[in-house]
């Protein structure tokens, strides 16, 4: 019988866009861990990346959006033992997620109440919710 710990050690960054009290958020792809549940989009840090420049190149990987880090938020530790960095992201008006099939299924703006209501959402969801509600931190809506 062989003895396997889990790993605690994975890194990732997630990133959290608002406007007009919607939520950017995808449906990943049936490709991936956790198949077809909603979540913010983000994606594990790189050897030798800052959270800043892995929350940009996963949004232009997953979305083709180009973003600005606005600020850190929050950090998390998911119920599978990943690390998660949580970045407030804006992006320019123009620029329209476009959805890199093999990882994202789908993109929607949804409000907090549609998220949690949901069966179908990341852990990580609800506890990025339950975080903000605590004031742990503070997320400025962009109209």
């Amino acid at each position: 019988m062989s003895n396997h710990t889990v790993s605690t050690t994975k890194h990732g960054v997630v990133g959290v866009i608002r406007e007009g009290g919607l939520y950017l958020v995808i449906r990943r792809s049936m490709k991936v861990r956790a198949p077809g549940l909603l979540c913010f989009p983000g994606g594990h840090i790189e050897p030798g990346e800052s959270f800043e420049q892995a929350i940009v190149r996963e949004m232009m990987e997953e979305l083709h959006l180009p973003v600005v880090v606005q600020r850190h938020l929050w950090s998390s530790v998911t119920r599978w033992g990943t690390k998660l960095e949580w970045m407030h992201l804006t992006r320019n008006a123009s620029d329209e997620p476009v959805p890199f099939l093999d990882e994202v299924s789908e993109v929607h703006w949804m409000h907090e109440s549609e998220l949690l209501g949901g069966l179908d959402v990341l852990g990580s969801v609800p506890d990025f919710f339950e975080a903000l509600y605590q004031q742990t931190f503070q997320i400025e809506d962009i109209s």
